[in-house]
C-alpha cells in the first residue's frame, strides 16, 4: 500500500492572477475549502473507527492506517495550495478546521461492521476517483506542481478504491451480496443530498459539476459489477 502523492509545496510566488482572473478566484478558493475540509476530516473517521478497531481483520486494520496517512497528507497539499491562493497562513486554515464538528449517526448504518465500511469506501472512493479528475484543467492552470499533485492524489483515492474491493472480495459470496446491497443503500442516501457532517465519507451533497446523479449512480454500478466478478 504504497503512498503516492506529496504534500507539495506551491512553488515560492503569487499565483498568476492571469490563471486566477480565468478559473475565479473566489471560486478557486471554495473549491481548495471544500476539498481541504473532506481531507481532514478523515481523522475524525479515524477517530470514530478506533474503540472498534480491534474487531477489524489484520488487512483492515492495515488499509485503513495506509488510508490515514494518505489522507493527512492529501490534506497538507490542498492546505498549502488553499494558503498559497488565498494568501491566508496555514495556521489560521488549521485552527478552522478544527472546529468543525463531526456526527456520524447519518451514516451508521454505513459503517456499523467491517463489511458496510468496506463497501462504503469502495463506493466513496471510486465517487472521488471521478469528482478529482474533473478538477485536473482547474490545477494545470496553476502550474505543473499543482497540476501533478492532483494527479498523484488522485492515484492515491484509486487505490483506495482497489484496496477496499480486493478486501471485499476476498470474502464469502454472502457477505459480497451484502456488500452489493449495502451499495444500493448507500447510492440511496447519496441521491437524497442529505447533510455532510463532516464525516469524511459521503460528502456528495452537491450535484454539480462532480455529483449528478448519473455520475453517483455510474460508480456505484462499478462497484457491484467489480464485487459480482472474480
Amino acid at each position: 500500500m504504497r503512498n503516492d502523492a506529496q504534500s507539495r509545496i506551491p512553488p515560492d510566488r503569487p499565483p498568476d492572477s492571469a490563471a486566477l482572473s480565468a478559473i475565479g478566484r473566489d471560486a478557486l478558493i471554495r473549491l481548495l475549502e471544500v476539498d481541504a475540509a473532506s481531507e481532514y476530516d478523515a481523522r475524525h473517521l479515524y477517530d470514530h473507527l478506533t474503540p472498534r478497531m480491534a474487531t477489524f481483520s489484520d488487512r483492515t486494520r492495515a488499509f485503513l492506517a495506509a488510508w490515514r496517512a494518505d489522507e493527512e497528507r492529501h490534506y497538507r497539499g490542498l492546505r498549502a495550495l488553499l494558503s498559497w491562493v488565498a494568501g491566508e497562513p496555514e495556521a489560521e486554515i488549521d485552527g478552522r478546521m478544527a472546529d468543525r464538528a463531526p456526527a456520524f449517526d447519518g451514516i451508521a448504518e454505513f459503517i456499523a461492521d467491517e463489511v458496510a465500511l468496506l463497501a462504503t469506501f469502495a463506493y466513496d472512493e471510486r465517487v472521488t476517483v471521478q469528482a478529482y479528475a474533473v478538477d485536473y484543467p482547474i490545477y494545470d492552470r496553476l502550474g505543473p506542481g499543482p497540476g501533478d499533485w492532483v494527479r498523484r492524489t488522485n492515484r492515491d483515492e484509486a487505490r483506495h478504491y482497489r484496496n477496499a474491493l480486493s478486501l471485499l472480495k476476498g470474502l464469502s459470496d454472502g457477505d459480497r451480496a451484502r456488500a452489493c446491497e449495502i451499495v444500493d443503500g448507500v447510492l440511496a442516501h447519496d441521491l437524497a443530498r442529505g447533510d455532510y457532517r463532516a464525516t469524511f465519507l459521503l460528502d456528495h451533497g452537491e450535484a454539480d459539476p462532480y455529483f449528478t446523479d448519473e455520475r453517483l449512480r455510474k460508480c456505484a454500478a462499478i462497484v457491484q459489477r467489480h464485487l459480482s466478478t472474480d
